[in-house]
């Protein structure tokens, strides 16, 4: 009984071990000729047009990535259906490709198999929309709680300033000193760990800023001075929300009620340079 316990014990620490098995970048490189080959004697001129994106996807090491993704899934139950290292790359590739749609970008992995390989996926087994967003929910670490409150809570957007600016100026600061008061903060020894996209950063800092180190494409990583400059980034949100309710057929256009928006963590502003609220949104990750 001894013996048949101690097998059932490493059986069950082999199966809990597959559960978190994610494929390094040597294997996948040995699965990428795999694929390819076949495909470079077929139709060497249409695959030599993803040269750059082969190239790039390469020379990315994502293995310093599988402890923080291993964090955000489970020890039980049933195993990933698709590699979480596989889906981080092929996100790596459509922001390459320049494509910002995740339901356009799964159409083309299902259409063009040279994208799913070079992805990681086999030719036409690749992962669906709601695979890729449950992928970006898990990387995402904020408070699921938090996010529904704010769609319950309709949101306003800024109205058109009633004074007219002038060439190259700028509204008063709605919080003035507010800067100063964050270095003040940060001097004094505040740290941020519940930031949502701290696992987004540890990854990019392990898998491209530590590797462009010891490149040499960083000389003195701690004389380096990081700076933004404040780009929005367009979402397809909306700052008055979707109603789901029936208020507006009985005449009340104007209602409380609990609203859905596709984008819960964009701010809205005005956007002088169009003359309008702008319908260009900035992450809010405070």
């Amino acid at each position: 009984m001894e013996v048949g316990g101690i097998y059932y014990h490493t059986l069950f620490w082999v199966v809990i071990s597959l559960l978190f098995l994610c494929r390094i970048h040597t294997n996948f490189k040995l699965s990428l000729q795999k694929y390819l080959r076949p495909l470079l004697q077929s139709d060497p001129i249409r695959l030599h047009s993803f040269s750059t994106a082969l190239a790039k996807i390469w020379c990315l090491n994502l293995d310093p990535a599988i402890p923080f993704l291993k964090s955000r899934y489970s020890s039980l139950g049933r195993p990933a259906k698709f590699d979480p290292i596989d889906l981080l790359r092929s996100l790596f590739l459509m922001a390459h490709m320049k494509v910002f749609s995740i339901t356009q970008w799964v159409q083309m992995l299902r259409d063009d198999a040279v994208l799913a390989i070079i992805s990681g996926f086999e030719p036409y087994k690749t992962p669906s929309v709601g695979t890729f967003y449950d992928f970006q929910n898990r990387c995402w670490l904020e408070d699921r709680q938090q996010i529904l409150q704010r769609r319950r809570t309709p949101k306003k957007a800024r109205i058109k300033p009633k004074k007219k600016l002038g060439s190259g100026e700028k509204l008063t600061p709605k919080h003035p000193g507010v800067v100063k008061k964050l270095v003040a903060q940060a001097l004094a020894g505040r740290t941020l760990h519940l930031r949502p996209e701290k696992l987004l950063q540890q990854i990019f800092a392990h898998c491209c800023v530590d590797h462009s180190i010891d490149l040499g494409l960083i000389h003195d990583p701690n004389s380096l001075i990081l700076s933004g400059d404040g780009s929005s980034l367009p979402t397809g949100s909306n700052p008055h929300g979707v109603k789901n309710c029936d208020c507006s057929k009985q005449g009340n256009y104007c209602c409380s009620c609990p609203r859905r928006y596709s984008d819960p963590d964009a701010n809205w502003g005005w956007d002088r340079s169009n003359e309008n609220v702008s319908t260009m949104a900035i992450p809010c990750t405070s």
